[in-house]
C-alpha cells in the first residue's frame, strides 16, 4: 500500500516539569494584566498579541524552545536528513486563556507549515466535549468510507482532549475549533505558528 494523501496530528508529550508549568501560569495571568489582547478566533477568552517568541520571561522562553524544537523533531521524522541550521524557521505564538464558556471558532492559520498548541493548563472533564480541539478532515467525502473503515484516517472529524504538558501538532490548513470551556477552571493554551524557509 502507498499513501496518498494524509493530514497528520501529532500529539506530543512534552514532558514540562510540574514547577515550570506553574511559573508559565503565573507569568501568563501577569502578560494578560498588561494587554488588553484581541479577538480573532475567540469567545469570551483573552488571545494575546502575538509576540510571543519575543518575550523575556524565563519560562516563556524556555517554553518557547520546547515548541520549536517539536517543529525540528517533526521534520526530522519526516526526513531523516533534514538540518535546521540550513533553513530559517520563522516562529510566531499567543496565548489563549479561555474561563467558563470560552470557546474558539472554526478557523486555520494560514501562511504558516505547522501549527500546534501547548496545553499548559487543561481542565479535566470526563464528560461531553468541554475544551476538546476538533479537527475537520479536508476530505469530507471520505466520510462514507469512514463508516467502514472507522478511524483510519476517513472520520470527517477528529476531537482531542490533551493533558496539561502535552502539544498538539498539525498542517496550518487544518481547519479547527475548540468547544467551550464547562469547567470553572482556566483552560490555557500556548498556541504557534512556524514557517520553514531555505537560507
Amino acid at each position: 500500500m502507498q499513501i496518498g494523501f494524509t493530514s497528520p496530528i501529532h500529539i506530543i508529550n512534552s514532558e514540562i516539569e510540574e514547577n515550570l508549568l506553574k511559573n508559565v501560569i503565573k507569568d501568563i495571568y501577569t502578560i494578560r494584566d498588561n494587554d488588553t489582547g484581541f479577538n480573532l478566533s475567540n469567545n469570551l477568552g483573552w488571545h494575546s498579541t502575538p509576540d510571543l517568541f519575543l518575550r523575556n520571561e524565563a519560562s516563556i522562553k524556555e517554553v518557547c524552545k520546547i515548541c520549536a524544537s517539536s517543529i525540528g523533531s517533526i521534520m526530522k521524522n519526516y526526513n531523516p536528513e533534514f538540518n535546521a541550521e540550513n533553513f530559517d524557521a520563522r516562529f510566531v505564538g499567543w496565548i489563549n486563556v479561555n474561563p467558563k464558556g470560552g470557546s474558539n471558532n472554526l478557523h486555520t492559520h494560514p501562511n504558516s507549515h505547522w501549527s500546534g498548541v501547548l496545553y499548559v493548563q487543561q481542565p479535566t472533564e470526563v464528560e461531553g466535549y468541554s475544551g476538546m480541539i476538533e479537527f475537520i478532515n479536508p476530505n469530507q467525502e471520505g466520510r462514507d468510507l469512514a463508516n467502514l473503515i472507522p478511524q483510519r484516517g476517513f472520520d470527517p472529524i477528529m476531537r482531542i482532549r490533551p493533558k496539561s504538558g502535552q502539544l498538539v501538532i498539525f498542517p496550518s490548513y487544518l481547519l479547527h475549533s475548540v468547544y467551550p470551556n464547562n469547567s470553572d477552571t482556566d483552560r490555557i493554551t500556548i498556541a504557534f505558528n512556524s514557517q520553514i524557509l531555505k537560507k
